[in-house]
């Protein structure tokens, strides 16, 4: 036993979430050194650390856990929203245009059966990876949005957009308090900015001077992208200290 074999083993723990860790790191640690003793190792096997990483992801993303209730109720919410918006809004199966998906009038539809595959994920208690999903779909229907803008795609439109993301970020990063809250609100109103300034600069898709006008508006697109990180950063680093303090507790 030795402190390099010890950290080795405990670089290899921080895989698994931060709330297994409090339970059993210190134990699982233990039987590995002890093993790694009776056998002679001064360090962890190469089989010992892909073990350890697979269980840890598995832990992590897939290993089973119940959404709260809020966070189910966002991605029932965002499911029955999708049904209505890709049924009522996007069915188009006579439409050929840029950005048709099959009979979709836009990609949005890909979103909308990540949020369904999350659901089903989280009814059968993996509420991880259906976390996950949600997390993914944020930036991915906020790309969608920007490049409707840029193209000329038909849709989703700025309303949209902002319902998708925000109940996904809902299901996907539940606030641990109304500051929290207020960030995520002030966040998503700056990206509401963000995509009408950036819809306005498609008027001057084919205009390649750099009028006031469009200065402006490049500049308040950056301004409410950068703002929004900027809301969104505190939250963020609070939960890594928070995660980081709980693994250095156990």
């Amino acid at each position: 036993m030795n402190d390099s074999q010890d950290s080795q083993y405990r670089k290899l723990v921080r895989w698994y979430p931060a709330a297994w860790r409090e339970r059993n790191e210190e134990a699982i640690i233990a039987v590995l050194m002890d093993e790694d003793d009776a056998e002679g190792r001064a360090a962890p096997t190469r089989s010992s650390r892909l073990a350890l990483v697979a269980a840890g992801l598995y832990e992590r993303f897939v290993a089973p856990e119940r959404l709260s209730p809020v966070g189910l109720g966002a991605l029932a919410l965002g499911v029955v929203f999708s049904f209505w918006y890709l049924g009522v809004i996007t069915w188009a199966p006579n439409i050929t245009y840029a950005g048709t998906v099959g009979p979709f009038s836009n990609p949005s539809v890909i979103v909308g059966g990540m949020l369904v595959i999350a659901l089903v994920l989280a009814l059968f208690s993996r509420g991880r990876t259906a976390r996950f999903i949600a997390l993914l779909c944020v930036p991915a229907i906020i790309v969608i949005g920007i490049m409707s803008s840029l193209q000329s795609w038909l849709g989703p439109s700025v309303p949209a957009v902002v319902i998708f993301a925000g109940l996904s970020l809902a299901a996907a990063s539940p606030l641990r308090s109304a500051r929290d809250a207020g960030r995520v609100a002030g966040a998503f109103v700056l990206v509401l900015v963000g995509l009408f300034l950036t819809d306005l600069l498609r008027a001057h898709h084919f205009d390649f001077s750099l009028s006031p006008i469009m200065v402006g508006q490049g500049v308040g697109v950056a301004a409410s992208y950068m703002g929004a990180i900027a809301l969104l950063w505190p939250t963020a680093r609070d939960l890594s200290r928070t995660n980081m303090r709980a693994s250095q507790a156990s």
